[in-house]
């Protein structure tokens, strides 16, 4: 394709109401941020033919103007080692789909988003997947599980979907539960209200200390079954922090086994044995219809009932 001297694209419905600095970042990832930055400050960047901030709300259909000399289109995405990257062993293994929502089933060992460009993880794998070319829009995840965590993982497919997807899951409207095999017998249910304090540096969550603000946290569990020093729960997350149910569970004496983190010695040999089992939607009206009141369940892993043998 040869290249193009600046030109116009009209503003998708995945879009629509996004800044505009951050839709342009997006379409045109391989133009530095302060060339972007001068396009809209010196008005070769326009919206409707008019000059716009970095802050302007794009609209379906609004027709705008770049100056950058580009070897794609900003229709295309040039193919980059994210999109040759190879699937590996196993395709992701579907839950539900729709035109909104793919759940998948993520495996242990998988990381939810790459920590590097065309590393290997549920959205990369997602992109290949899909055959995904666009610019406007890119499959996200709605939350993410940990490395060593399995279960229902859910990608949101258009940007009207993830941005009431996402309202959902700040508001704790998204229901979890996961299944975990903790040491030792724990009561039939229980409910764990401990304030929780997380340190981005190590990323590590405790407990909050007696005086010390931390954010409310509150776990539900149920026993499923136990035999000899281990036990099978079922963790509801009422509130959904970082590492929630790991310290929660570990806080009253029953540590997730194969948690090197939160765990003690005695749990760790095996996979961290924590599952995201079912995940439930609010029916609600800002969620696209066939969302509404649907749940996602993930069986519980074999090995799960067999480490309670």
């Amino acid at each position: 394709m040869r290249a193009a001297s600046g030109g116009v694209f009209e503003a998708t419905k995945d879009q629509a109401d996004r800044r505009l600095d951050r839709v342009l970042r997006g379409m045109f990832r391989d133009v530095p941020l302060g060339a972007i930055m001068k396009g809209l400050r010196d008005g070769s960047v326009r919206v409707n033919g008019s000059k716009a901030s970095p802050d302007t709300r794009l609209s379906e259909n609004d027709a705008v103007t770049y100056p950058w000399t580009l070897a794609f289109s900003p229709e295309q995405r040039p193919r980059t080692d994210e999109t040759r990257f190879p699937l590996g062993h196993e395709k992701l293994i579907t839950l539900f789909k729709n035109g909104d929502l793919w759940c998948v089933d993520k495996p242990a060992g998988l990381l939810s988003q790459p920590d590097k460009a065309g590393g290997d993880s549920i959205v990369t794998r997602a992109w290949t997947e899909l055959r995904w070319d666009r610019r406007d829009f890119r499959p996200a995840l709605i939350g993410r599980l940990d490395r060593n965590v399995s279960g229902v993982s859910a990608i949101a497919l258009n940007a009207p979907a993830l941005r009431s997807l996402s309202e959902a899951a700040r508001n704790s409207m998204i229901g979890k539960i996961y299944a975990a095999v903790v040491s030792g017998i724990v009561p039939e249910e229980g409910e764990i209200s401990l304030p929780l304090v997380k340190d981005s540096k190590k990323n590590f969550v405790r407990v909050a200390l007696p005086g010390e603000h931390g954010m409310n946290a509150r776990t539900r569990f149920r026993l499923v079954e136990s035999r000899g020093k281990t036990s099978l729960v079922e963790a509801e997350l009422v509130t959904g922090r970082p590492h929630q149910a790991r310290i929660h569970l570990a806080s009253i004496g029953h540590s997730i086994l194969g948690d090197a983190k939160y765990g003690s010695r005695a749990a760790l040999r095996s996979r961290l044995m924590l599952h995201a089992h079912r995940m439930s939607f609010p029916d609600i009206p800002e969620l696209p219809e066939a969302l509404r009141g649907l749940v996602v369940v993930s069986p519980i892993p074999q090995s799960f009932w067999e480490h309670c043998t």
